[in-house]
């Protein structure tokens, strides 16, 4: 680990006063339990994500605010960016210093990178049929926590009418950095990281000076720690908790897939002081996350949860079988949320209660095991599945995102 010792802890870092309570002895006892092996957390390296907690992407970040210093800069400053994508940063005419050094760290590939894995890891995402939904219901935790509900609220992207069309963005981010070589240069991947990579920092300067950010207590917004949990969020967790809707991917499968998203990360400016290679790591790396900061569940993170159910109730105008359809959807998705979160964790979002429809995940238990050991067992099915997976990822894009592409700006001035 190498990191500057200057910079201080936030306040909201609970690492060490929560780390000895009984709550916490029991997270890490279930943990290693799973995990079949202890998963003790350095002093040194928890100290090191409590500073993360208040890091940025230093490269991008230092773009932003020398472009936005003026009004050119600012026009530019996307224009730049995508024609360094686009045509190489040699094509970019008086390109900034700060550019350069930024397109330097994107096209230099880092030591640790393996392309094998990469690939392998993006074809282990293709496989989980559910996953975009999965994952905006187990990000509702996380908006429990002040440093991720703030930002989201602030910019009022996740929130009311917006809360759709920004997940959809998401799933294409999803789908772009996992398409077959999609993050070497040139590729839809890469393009995506490097844009979603110039809105957080945009996120960063807007936030940052915004007079209910207090960056003594909550650190950066989007900062290096919350990359890091995004990262595992999208590789590690699918992996292991996607096994109870019948998947079966291997401790390969999953590290391949935690290798990938790392990779990702490295384009979007996601340089943690630490990241795990194996799922044992990865099991200490979530003790980590989930003890760093206290969960603060209120009206922020109530509407942003709200906000995402409520995509999956029936369209206002809907009338009969396409109003009780939605209906019956929306209740099942509820009962998606609750399997996946536990009672505890789904009553922290003050969703309704979805009574059986709790229950409604394990249909897919069967279909999913069936597919997946034909998958393992039948050769040409695993191909199959894979482009069956990819068709339907962008026919659900094309059918819901206006002109199937995400535009990865931020909002044209924030919420309050």
């Amino acid at each position: 680990m190498t990191q500057s010792t200057d910079v201080p802890i936030p306040e909201s870092f609970a690492y060490f006063r929560i780390v000895d309570s009984p709550m916490a002895n029991t997270l890490k006892q279930r943990l290693e339990r799973y995990a079949k092996s202890h998963l003790d957390v350095s002093e040194e390296l928890a100290t090191a994500f409590g500073r993360a907690m208040n890091t940025g992407d230093a490269l991008g970040d230092a773009y932003i605010d020398a472009a936005f210093a003026s009004p050119k800069g600012k026009a530019r400053a996307r224009k730049d960016v995508e024609q360094a994508l686009e045509g190489g940063i040699e094509s970019v005419k008086d390109p900034s210093p700060e550019l350069l050094a930024l397109f330097d760290q994107i096209d230099t590939d880092p030591e640790w990178v393996d392309w094998a894995k990469v690939e392998h890891g993006a074809e282990v995402f293709r496989r989980y049929r559910e996953l975009y939904e999965y994952f905006g219901m187990v990000s509702f935790p996380g908006y429990a926590l002040e440093t991720i509900a703030k930002p989201l609220a602030l910019t009022g992207a996740y929130t009311g009418g917006s809360a759709f069309g920004r997940f959809l963005e998401t799933c294409r981010l999803w789908t772009d950095t996992t398409e077959p070589g999609a993050m070497r240069p040139g590729g839809a991947g890469r393009r995506s990281a490097v844009f979603v990579r110039t809105l957080h920092s945009m996120i960063r300067h807007t936030v940052l000076p915004h007079p209910e950010w207090d960056r003594a207590k909550l650190g950066v917004p989007i900062s290096q720690f919350g990359m890091f949990g995004t990262l595992l969020l999208s590789s590690f967790a699918p992996g292991t908790q996607l096994k109870l809707n019948g998947y079966r991917p291997t401790d390969a499968d999953i590290e391949a897939m935690m290798h990938h998203w790392r990779y990702v990360g490295y384009l979007m400016g996601a340089q943690p002081p630490w990241y795990p290679e194996t799922v044992t790591d990865a099991f200490k790396a979530q003790v980590l996350i989930t003890l760093v900061e206290v969960p603060q569940p209120g009206k922020d993170s109530e509407e942003l949860c709200r906000s995402f159910m409520d995509t999956f109730r029936p369209a206002e105008d809907a009338k009969g079988v396409r109003q009780m359809y939605g209906n019956l959807r929306y209740k099942a998705q509820l009962g998606h949320a609750r399997y996946y979160l536990g009672k505890e964790g789904y009553a922290q979002t003050a969703l309704p209660d979805p009574g059986l429809w709790r229950f409604a995940p394990i249909a897919r238990v069967i279909p999913n095991l069936t597919r997946e050991t034909l998958r393992r067992n039948v050769p040409g099915v695993a191909g199959w599945i894979d482009q069956v997976n990819r068709r339907s990822r962008q026919e659900f894009l094309s059918k819901n995102l206006e002109g199937g592409e995400a535009k990865f700006k931020p909002v044209d001035k924030l919420s309050r």
